[in-house]
């Protein structure tokens, strides 16, 4: 295993820009197995010069094939928007953000072989634990600072199981950190409750009349037909299937906020690269927005100039349509036990979920609903729990929140599937509430 870091302080002094922002940074590659290379960002928090009294908070981007280091970034909670303008509700005024480009071949991440590419949810948990063991080695200050896990859509899938992996790792002494929770926000944790809900959500969103309906729910049972039979790489063709089925049904509605019209997505770089590819539609909608022109030219730009060491061969997101179909076979699979096991492990790791109101494609009901199927001792209490709103001045809801023990759930409004770029503010609130376990 070999590791690369660059450290410095680096200021954008973009002519977008109203001033210079500096920030205390550092990024690298892990070497995480053979031809298998990790990348990976770490940003200070910009409070106070004592950044270890922050906590460390660690962020995946779903997909599979997002990158963390350019979307969660640059469109959701980093120092810096997509246009280099200083982002006002940035997580770094809370904590220490580390971005992952996962798994191996998302983003600047790279394979050299492709047969080192993660097939399943347990590869991507391994690698993610010997790549925070050795940023850990690199940064050792950040080994006693309280560390969480935040995540979005199919990043809530990797994280379950890599905090698994993580907690065995600190138990047998492998890795040094003070692990104290996890945040799954609209997260791909079980497919077939967010898919067996599709019919009625849209439905009483008035995107479905009554036949629509029928049809709808008839095609997400024969993707549980599928699931029984064990025939996973069928029923993830079948959720591509179903998908163009409730797009040609809504006239393409935004399957990451509803509320939105700005057809259907896609980008004219990911278009011409992937035309003939057999995923091609699927990967479209699921990994699509997260590579959107803007976003690709600066990534490939201006933040490739700034982070000089990334190998002349790798261009960011150029291996992420083989990430998505290497885990097809995976990808319908839900991880409800490994939230489970969770809960009931001994080192007593905090489990938040957050919902956008708005999000279609793991919209509240599905997630309700896997929660429902915790065989967890505390489910009970959590079901029977008062839930609360969490109020802004002026009496303005942003949202509810219920808890019990150390499970909590957040219902965050007019957001989507990214609540941190839909409802920013509310989101703020939700991650200091989290890691100052606020009631």
């Amino acid at each position: 295993m070999k590791i690369f870091v660059f450290l410095l302080v680096f200021c954008f002094s973009c002519v977008t820009l109203a001033g210079p922002v500096e920030k205390k940074e550092a990024w690298g590659y892990v070497n995480v197995r053979k031809d298998a290379h990790m990348f990976w960002w770490l940003y200070y928090t910009d409070q106070t010069e004592d950044y270890t009294s922050y906590p460390l908070v660690i962020w995946l981007q779903g997909g599979p094939g997002s990158s963390s280091t350019g979307y969660g970034n640059f469109m959701e909670i980093g120092p810096l928007d997509v246009h280099l303008n200083p982002r006002n509700t940035t997580w770094l005024k809370k904590a220490n953000l580390l971005f992952f480009d996962n798994p191996v071949g998302t983003g600047f991440s790279y394979v050299t072989n492709k047969s080192a590419l993660a097939r399943d949810n347990k590869q991507i948990a391994q690698d993610l634990t010997v790549a925070l063991s050795s940023v850990l080695d690199t940064v050792p200050e950040f080994q006693k600072t309280p560390l969480y896990i935040f995540s979005e859509s199919y990043g809530g899938k990797m994280t379950v199981d890599f905090a698994l992996a993580l907690t065995n790792a600190i138990k047998n002494k492998n890795i040094t950190c003070n692990f104290k929770g996890i945040a799954l926000g609209d997260s791909w944790i079980s497919p077939l409750d967010s898919v067996y809900t599709w019919a009625s959500y849209l439905y009483m969103n008035s995107l479905l009349d009554k036949n629509e309906f029928t049809t709808v729910k008839n095609y997400a049972y024969k993707i549980k037909v599928s699931l029984m039979k064990g025939q996973f790489k069928e029923a993830t063709a079948q959720f591509g299937e179903m998908q163009e089925l409730i797009g040609n049904l809504t006239n393409n509605v935004d399957w990451y906020n509803i509320l939105k019209d700005e057809g259907p997505a896609g980008n004219k770089s990911i278009n011409k690269l992937l035309k003939n590819h057999p995923l091609f539609k699927m990967f479209g909608r699921l990994v699509g927005p997260f590579h959107s022109d803007p976003l690709s030219d600066l990534m490939n730009g201006k933040i490739r100039q700034k982070l000089n060491d990334i190998p002349k061969n790798v261009t960011w997101g150029g291996q992420s349509s083989d990430v998505f179909e290497a885990l097809s076979e995976d990808f319908m699979k839900d991880v409800i036990s490994s939230v489970d096991l969770l809960l009931l492990n001994e080192s007593y790791i905090d489990v938040n979920v957050y919902t956008g109101q708005l999000d279609l494609i793991v919209d509240t009901s599905g997630t309700l609903n896997w929660i429902e199927k915790l065989k967890w001792p505390g489910l009970k209490g959590f079901m029977t729990a008062s839930k609360k709103p969490i109020v802004f001045p002026g009496n303005r809801t942003g949202g509810f929140f219920k808890s019990f023990k150390q499970l909590r759930l957040f219902w965050i409004l007019k957001a989507g599937h990214m609540v941190p770029a839909d409802a920013p503010e509310t989101a703020l609130i939700m991650l200091d509430m989290i890691l100052n376990k606020k009631k």
